[in-house]
């Protein structure tokens, strides 16, 4: 006999173990096994959450870190995704700078703070370059093994037929890289608000960085516990968002293989307008 499937979604196994967490943290507090002063409990926060609402200081603040992490992940996507498709279409130069992206990359960018703000000021500037920083390295390395995760032999069947280098990079090496940079997307989410957060925490007078630091400097804990469970939540909501789109192309783990070319025959790949 097989073993009957459950027919509860992950979903809501998830919602349940997150309750099941809930009633045990508020039932430790309220036993006194936990001090409620460093730990806060689940009733505090949700107080905490119905406060900084009404007084509109979470939609101020959370406004303010969203356009600074928005702006971030575009300019570090973009930026990102250009420089991992040249890299990816030149060897010889992604020989002589993959380690100096290497050693950037594994520099704590914590450590950059104080420099962006040097540079930059207090401003919206430095909280995006932050922001985009984090983001940039993730899609440069996704992109180039995108690229260079295309078959070889795919490669030069198609130059065969005709192909321009501009066809060439739209028909098959873009499609390749799809996978690769909806990962990058849904990375970059996250670090995204990490760098804009950590840009705010360093210095700043608004935004939920600067939120989490005035809250800390007063022993805070409910504030505190309450704007990370906010950005926790915001985060798989536009996860949730993204997520859709990337079930929709093959895995970034196979790389395009020269069997798509050996499918078609020359006829038929300008029969269907691939190449004009």
């Amino acid at each position: 006999m097989t073993p009957k499937k459950s027919r509860l979604s992950p979903g809501v196994w998830t919602v349940l173990c997150l309750l099941l967490a809930l009633c045990l943290w508020e039932w430790a507090a309220a036993a006194g096994h936990v001090n409620d002063y460093f730990f806060s409990r689940p009733s505090a926060l949700w107080a905490e959450f119905l406060e900084l609402v009404s007084s509109g200081l979470l939609a101020k603040h959370l406004s303010v870190t969203l356009q600074e992490a928005g702006l971030g992940l575009l300019f570090g996507g973009l930026f990102g995704t250009l420089a991992g498709l040249g890299l990816g279409l030149a060897p010889r130069v992604s020989r002589a700078l993959t380690p100096l992206l290497t050693g950037l990359n594994g520099l704590p960018k914590l450590a950059l703070g104080p420099v962006f703000i040097i540079w930059f000021g207090l401003g919206l500037r430095s909280k995006v370059i932050m922001s985009a920083l984090m983001v940039f390295f993730i899609f440069v390395f996704n992109l180039y093994t995108g690229v260079r995760g295309v078959d070889p032999a795919l490669l030069s069947g198609v130059r065969l037929l005709g192909a321009s280098q501009g066809q060439l990079l739209a028909k098959v090496i873009w499609p390749a890289c799809l996978p690769w940079l909806l990962t990058s997307l849904r990375t970059g989410l996250g670090l995204s608000l990490s760098g804009a957060i950590v840009g705010e925490y360093l210095g700043s007078t608004k935004g939920m960085g600067w939120l989490l630091s005035a809250a800390g400097d007063v022993f805070n804990s409910t504030r505190v516990l309450c704007c990370v469970l906010v950005l926790v939540v915001l985060i798989i909501a536009l996860d949730a968002v993204v997520h859709p789109l990337a079930r929709l192309t093959p895995s970034p783990l196979h790389p395009v293989s020269s069997s798509v070319f050996t499918a078609y025959d020359k006829h038929l790949f300008f029969r269907k307008g691939v190449f004009p």
